[in-house]
């Protein structure tokens, strides 16, 4: 009994813990997994079936709408109505005061109405699936908006573990050259100056490590925000820089979301432009009524008594306002104006995207030439110090040649990083480009 008790615990604390961690091996495993928790993007998606719901809302007015009526009505005093008293016999030119009706009246009946001709009805309908259609593309912007502040935390991240390797790997020789020049200035065959040199780059490169594992955290802290996580959830990256510089720059591009909206945004202002026009048009209606009612001076509404009145009839009927003091046709000159606006903002968006696509393929070849020049650099500059160390050790190059060779490869390791986080950065626009949102 007590073994059975232990593996419960056992299981429910690995329940406990896998529940609170998340691992990815990929940006695009990060993308995927947001667009399910991440808020920005489900507040979009809210507003895209708000849209879809709006639209089946818009087709509604096709349908007969009916109406069920009843009322009650307790004459506490009735209308006094005069007639001629010459119904009566009465005198010429003198009237009666007669009071007309009942009590108690009530009423109970059915009323339908169909449009027949209402254009305004059908534009609508336009309206609300543009609407629908903007909505979807503006989910889509989102997605873009959110992957790309994603793929900027997360190639942070990979720079940082780059940035951090790199550093240690300075640091431990670093602190190897220190303790040798040490040494050296023990036995007097060294002055402080090159102790004080040793110990600058030695410092310099604890400087990177630190910044950049600091920089990690942040990165992660940022990526469980966006993930939808929480502070004390884990979260494992199970990536290298390697496995993430590899793309086809040469797929291609897929359509902007921001197009789509600026096209859907057309869309919906001609629609409302048309519709508005509508209302220079008549409309016609079919109606029709079906009411019973029954009058009693006795407040009896559940007894058999006094017969009811049915009234039955159908209207067909047209409506056409004429004029209205001129604000209709001010307000289609301004709803054709707006939609003349959008036309042209879309036409410059397309302009504008094709400029912007074709300039972040140019940015991404450029950035990563300079990276591989930069990397060559730097490996050139480790092997010089690699030499100039093999030398200071035969006793032909100076301590100050080698210092110096370790301080220039060190800069030259900060001028990589720098090439690689612009680089990064062309990667995830190139990304972001060929991804179907």
């Amino acid at each position: 009994m007590f073994k059975k008790i232990s593996i419960l615990i056992v299981l429910l604390g690995c329940s406990l813990l896998s529940a609170g961690q998340a691992a990815f091996r990929s940006l695009e495993d990060m993308w995927k997994y947001a667009d399910d928790h991440n808020i920005t993007i489900k507040t979009a998606k809210y507003e895209a079936d708000k849209a879809t719901y709006a639209k089946k809302q818009s087709y509604s007015a096709f349908l007969p709408q009916g109406t069920f009526t009843g009322s009650f009505t307790d004459n506490v005093a009735l209308q006094t109505t005069l007639i001629p008293a010459e119904i009566f016999g009465g005198p010429p030119s003198t009237y009666r005061p007669v009071q007309f009706g009942q009590k108690y009246i009530y009423t109970a009946g059915f009323t339908a109405q169909l449009d027949i001709i209402n254009l305004q009805s059908w534009l609508n309908v336009q309206i609300a699936k543009s609407t629908e259609a903007y909505n979807n593309a503006s989910l889509a912007n989102t997605r873009k908006t959110v992957y790309q502040q994603i793929a900027t935390q997360y190639y942070s991240y990979l720079l940082m573990q780059e940035a951090a390797r790199l550093a240690e790997k300075s640091e431990a020789i670093a602190d190897s050259v220190v303790q040798s020049v040490s040494n050296k200035f023990t036995e007097g065959t060294v002055n402080a100056a090159n102790v004080d040199m040793s110990k600058i780059n030695l410092e310099r490169t604890r400087q990177t490590r630190i910044t950049a594992q600091y920089q990690m955290l942040t990165a992660k802290n940022n990526l469980k925000a966006l993930l939808g996580l929480s502070v004390s959830d884990s979260l494992q990256i199970g990536s290298v820089l390697q496995n993430n510089l590899s793309i086809a720059p040469d797929a291609p591009f897929q359509e902007d979301p921001s197009i789509m909206q600026a096209y859907y945004q057309t869309k919906i202002s001609l629609a409302q432009y048309r519709a508005y026009k509508s209302t220079f048009l008549p409309t016609v209606n079919v109606l029709y009524n079906n009411t019973t009612q029954q009058n009693d001076n006795k407040f009896e509404p559940f007894q058999s008594g006094p017969q009811w009145y049915p009234a039955r009839y159908w209207t067909l009927r047209a409506s056409w306002t004429l004029f209205s003091g001129g604000s209709r046709w001010f307000q289609n000159k301004r709803n054709k104006l707006t939609y003349d606006e959008s036309t042209a903002q879309y036409e410059q968006a397309q302009k504008q995207s094709a400029i912007n696509d074709e300039n972040i393929r140019l940015s991404y070849q450029r950035s990563a030439a300079l990276l591989h020049k930069t990397e060559e650099v730097m490996n050139l500059s480790f092997d010089n110090y690699s030499h100039i160390s093999y030398r200071y050790q035969e006793g032909i190059a100076s301590l100050d040649d080698r210092l110096s060779a370790f301080k220039d490869y060190i800069d030259y390791q900060n001028q990589y990083l720098n090439s690689l986080s612009d680089m990064l950065v062309q990667l995830y626009q190139v990304k972001l480009r060929q991804q179907t949102f």
